[in-house]
């Protein structure tokens, strides 16, 4: 947290308040037992007096009683060993047509049931309510779909008063408020509280404006106690909850892990027990951005996010909904609050979500009914580490006719190089590198959509961008559309180096982008769309939470080696600029168990060229000189350079990734390598990898390495100006 914090997170709350045009706020931000923040804005009350928002300013949580009470007290009936989370809730409740959904389908949205039904205005008590609920029939199977439902939990809410013997508010005023001290935290408010009450609506129904008294219809029907809304708190008795969670005092430590896991419903891994996981930037609620963040929103405007790694917790209480829901407009309020926690405490990382999981948090929409043809490998796979394959047999309606692979094959495991077999099976894999470099017109004629989920590392000279570019044109020839799920590149998207290519003759030289070319593989296929001739439809589903600035390692996502010698996201940096030596006569680092981060040859003086090196050519990296010898690696490298020969080499490390420029610093060994040694060759291969001739013929001429980047920059520019931004 930056010194002026305090007064840096004020503006935010002004900032969202005003932006939202809501009436008023109160914000509260700790970590563990510490306030950091804690702050009113606006009004409480607009319409028909004006009453400013005060610290202790009560709010109708809304929804948040879903998290603060019920699920708590599910879970403290767990723990007592009088609930079991995957019994039949007809155990609890005994109404025969709760038997087909469980407890901890209830929690997590998946029991099949309608969002909410309107039964306000026929009925006075929530038995009558939990009958109609019996008669209606389900929306779909449970654990099929992840559907948020207020049935779910008005039905939750009535089973913890049969398992507890005690009203819901009786139980969760004895478990939980009371031994917490939230002495401003119940249902159905005291008289003596309502001049501290925020008001909501405008209520046409019940004909007055509601103050101290719950805003959800259904709720106050049934007498203002619920399952799904009726709470009423403060943001300092929130604080304490969110503390005692925070610090094991609540629940067991082995529940909290139980309800906070990730995955645990796997048709949606973002939903708890009760609580949402890892946030959306993307989505309505706000956010932390972490992968260890749980949360949940209301109605009204109010939000709770707590974040296990740091112990750090904000809530933002608001009656957004006052004085009438068409104004209200609590995402706004939300975002802005949320982003501005999350530049004071969250700098320089992010839990991104890819084009997959995105996918998957959509429900399939975009592929459900569709015959799919897919190019990917190995490395596609979601957030949870389940392969691209898994996560689409979800959506049955949707068919896998052919999956296309990449150099290195569909499971990655071809040298580079290597001419990859197909495979015959239930689904056939075709190799689009080898002998076929796209798909064909008829298998085309039996796709309705062709997917791309395919890993880049952000350099030109990896080639899966250019079979995903041969792709693009069958299909725009065949008027196939293509959906690409998008991936982080994992060198961010700010930096861009190398020459622009003159030439786009192979696959290591598809198209005119420069070697660093800071897209993502979906703006790489808008690029590509743009000098088609007939070029398909291209829809990307997009990245979540990616910024430019992102280095794959600031993304908590698991890097899954897309080909035999990129084991990490650091060697994906150096090979920026490492790969070019595939154009020489050195060793590059193939045969090591560290390619692409050692350069050598058995003639190679690398302690002097370590020391002639100028300090702005090899900004934020670390060198060291090793011998080494490279060896054959099945799989890897079968035939590296100098194979069992001794050689001299400078072992290369990231110290700051963000300063590294891992072109500068190739172009600068080239040229300290050429100057000190006559042994050093370039190779036919080195035009090629660079896309021009000219970065040859420059280093030739004994020009510095600062000039040969210079000599650069104006078509970098010009490719700046036109290149595709999606994010």
């Amino acid at each position: 947290m930056p010194e002026k914090g305090q007064p840096m997170l004020n503006e935010v709350l002004r900032d969202a308040v005003r932006e939202a045009k809501c009436p008023g706020a109160v914000a509260y931000v700790g970590r563990y037992g510490d306030r950091v923040f804690h702050e009113a804005e606006g009004f409480r009350q607009i319409v028909p007096n004006r009453r400013r928002a005060e610290k202790n300013t009560i709010y109708d949580l809304a929804s948040l009683t879903k998290v603060v009470a019920t699920t708590t007290a599910v879970l403290f009936l767990y723990e007592d060993g009088a609930m079991d989370l995957d019994a039949p809730v007809s155990e609890y409740l005994p109404v025969p047509a709760f038997g087909r959904f469980t407890i901890r389908q209830c929690l997590t949205h998946t029991a099949g049931l309608h969002p909410g039904m309107p039964l306000y205005k026929e009925c006075t008590t929530l038995h009558e309510m939990i009958q109609r609920y019996s008669a209606t029939e389900p929306s779909r199977e449970p654990g099929t779909r992840r559907v948020y439902s207020d049935v779910g939990f008005m039905i939750l809410g009535a089973a913890i008063e049969l398992a507890s013997r005690d009203s819901l508010d009786g139980f969760c005023s004895r478990r939980i408020f009371r031994p917490l001290e939230m002495h401003d935290t119940a249902f159905n408010p005291p008289k003596e509280w309502a001049d501290r009450c925020a008001a909501t609506e405008q209520c046409a129904w019940r004909k007055r404006l509601i103050c101290g008294e719950v805003h959800d219809e259904n709720a106050y029907a049934v007498g203002g106690v619920s399952g799904h809304a009726g709470l009423f708190s403060t943001a300092s008795d929130l604080a304490k909850f969110c503390r005692a969670l925070l610090e094991g005092k609540l629940l067991r430590e082995e529940t909290v892990t139980a309800m906070r896991k990730i995955g645990q419903t796997p048709v949606y891994p973002w939903q708890g027990l009760g609580w949402k996981l890892d946030p959306w930037a993307g989505g309505n609620e706000g956010f932390l951005p972490s992968r260890a963040a749980i949360g949940h929103t209301g109605w009204t405007g109010t939000s709770i996010w707590i974040d296990f790694d740091n112990g750090l917790f904000s809530i933002l209480l608001s009656n957004a909904c006052h004085p009438s829901r068409e104004k209200r407009d609590a995402s706004t309020l939300r975002h802005v609050f949320y982003e501005g926690i999350a530049r004071a405490f969250y700098a320089g990382r992010s839990n991104v979500h890819t084009g997959l999981d995105r996918l998957l948090w959509d429900g399939f929409g975009s592929i459900r009914g569709k015959r799919l043809a897919v190019l990917a490998n190995h490395a596609a796979v979601d957030q949870l580490g389940r392969p691209l394959l898994d996560v689409l047999a979800m959506e049955p309606s949707a068919s896998i006719r052919r999956v296309y692979s990449p150099e290195h094959g569909f499971h990655g495991q071809a040298e580079a190089g290597a001419k990859v077999a197909s495979e015959t099976g239930q689904i056939p894999v075709i190799s689009l590198y080898g002998d076929r470099t796209s798909p064909s017109r008829a298998e085309l004629a039996e796709t309705d959509l062709f997917l791309v989920d395919l890993p880049d590392v952000g350099s030109r000279y990896y080639t899966y961008m250019a079979t995903m570019k041969e792709c693009l044109a069958a299909c725009g020839d065949a008027g196939v559309p293509v959906l690409i799920l998008d991936r982080p590149n994992p060198l961010g998207g700010l930096i861009l180096e190398g020459p622009v290519a003159e030439r786009f003759d192979s696959p290591v030289c598809y198209a005119p982008v420069p070697v660093r070319h800071g897209m993502t593989p979906g703006e790489l296929a808008k690029f590509f769309a743009l000098s088609m001739s007939n070029p398909p439809r291209v829809d990307v589903s997009e990245l979540d939470g990616w910024r430019r600035d992102l280095f794959f390692t600031q993304c908590a996502l698991p890097w899954v080696s897309p080909s035999p010698n990129m084991p990490d996201p650091e060697t994906a940096l150096f090979y920026t600029g490492a790969c070019l030596f595939e154009g020489t006569n050195l060793n590059e680092g193939r045969g090591t168990d560290t390619p692409f981060k050692i350069i050598g040859a058995p003639w190679l003086d690398a302690e002097a060229i370590i020391e002639s090196l100028e300090p702005e050519d090899c900004e934020g990296c670390g060198f060291a000189s090793v011998a080494y010898i490279p060896r054959a690696i099945p799989g890897k490298a079968t035939h590296p350079k100098y194979r069992d020969e001794a050689c001299k080499g400078i072992r290369l490390r990231v110290e700051d990734a963000a300063r590294i420029r891992p072109f500068r610093l190739a172009i600068a060994l080239m040229a300290a390598m050429r100057r000190r040694h006559v042994e050093f060759m370039f190779t036919d291969g080195f035009d090629i990898l660079a896309g021009t001739s000219r970065l040859r013929r420059s280093i030739e001429a004994g020009k510095a390495p600062r000039q040969i980047v210079a000599e650069c920059e104006a078509a970098l520019i010009r490719f700046d100006s036109r290149r595709p931004r999606i994010y």
